[in-house]
This record gives structure tokens, C-alpha cells and sequence, in this order.
């Protein structure tokens, strides 16, 4: 409601279809009616970029909440429903779901793995560390990502990727090292 309260005339048009997409009883369906690719002529040229940048953040929200009295799997099997949907998104949008998707370690994005591993030794804070199961939520969602569509990266989406697993595995590694002391 708040982002339609702006009156985009590129998002009220769909209006319908993003409530849908927030409707856990109208969810799927509407994931199988309202494509994203741009073949698909769901949505105008002229709207993508303000609508798409919508549905990755409710999709990015659907993927990773945790559903009431969720069945073995169900998780899973709603990531896998998001990640198929996602594959028909263009290179820039799988890169804004990526830098949602892992905002709190965006800044490795830009950076050398050289630069990475040392920047993460000389920030690293034990007492504001990252949980270690937030850590292999991470890991897990990189290796969904890179999954469905690693095969689709150019390399440097890929190496932005890469960076960011690269960040994580330096700050484990600070981790361990601080522990040796």
C-alpha cells in the first residue's frame, strides 16, 4: 500500500499483481499468469524498470520468511518456485536480486579477493560478528543463486558473486584465526 500511495502510473497498472504476488493464497498462480521475462509482454517496457525492482523485493521476502507450520521441504520447494520464476529477469535485475539478497556484504562486490580477505581482517568485530547460521543461510542462498543461474552470469556478475562468497569465507576465517589467539 505505501508504495502505491506514490500514484506511479509505471506501478498502478499492476497494482493487482503485486498484491498477488503478497497473497499466500493467490501466490503461485500468479507466479504462473504473470511472467517477468521480457518476451512475455506481461509488463510494458516503459514500466520495468519501476515494477520489476517490486517483485524482486516480494519475492525476495516470500523466499526467505519462514511459512507457518511449514511442511518438511517447503521452504525449499518456494525457493525453487521464486528462483525459476527470477530466471526470466535480464542480467541487471539478477544483479539488484543478488545485491538484496546479500546487502550486508555488498561492499565486497567491488573489491580484489586480496583486498577483500585483508579489509575483513582489519574490520572484523567478534562482538558484531555475523551468527554462524546466518552465515549458512548465506552460503546456502549463494549456492541456490549461483544454481539456477550462474549459467546465465556474465563474468562479472560472476566474479561479483565469487567476491561475495569470498567475504564470507574471510570472515570465517577471521573468525578461526581470532579463536587461535
Amino acid at each position: 500500500d505505501c508504495v502505491l500511495n506514490y500514484k506511479n502510473k509505471n506501478v498502478l497498472t499492476y497494482k493487482s499483481n503485486l498484491y498477488n504476488l503478497i497473497d499466500e493464497k493467490k501466490f503461485k498462480d500468479e507466479m504462473t499468469q504473470f511472467k517477468i521475462t521480457e518476451d512475455s509482454k506481461n509488463i510494458h517496457p516503459e514500466d520495468r524498470e519501476h515494477v520489476v525492482p517490486l517483485i524482486l523485493r516480494i519475492l525476495y521476502g516470500k523466499m526467505t520468511m519462514k511459512l507457518v507450520a511449514e511442511k518438511k521441504g517447503g521452504g525449499q520447494t518456494r525457493r525453487s518456485l521464486v528462483m525459476r520464476y527470477l530466471a526470466g529477469c535480464n542480467e541487471n535485475e539478477i544483479q539488484m536480486f543478488i545485491e538484496m539478497a546479500f546487502s550486508q556484504f555488498k561492499q565486497y562486490m567491488v573489491l580484489a579477493p586480496r583486498e577483500i580477505y585483508t579489509y575483513v581482517l582489519s574490520t572484523l568485530d567478534l562482538k558484531s560478528i555475523t551468527t554462524p547460521g546466518k552465515l549458512h543461510s548465506v552460503l546456502n542462498l549463494f549456492d541456490v543463486i549461483r544454481e539456477y543461474f550462474g549459467g546465465y552470469m556474465k563474468d562479472q556478475l560472476l566474479s561479483q558473486l565469487f567476491n561475495i562468497f569470498y567475504g564470507i569465507c574471510s570472515t570465517i576465517a577471521g573468525v578461526l584465526a581470532q579463536d587461535d589467539k
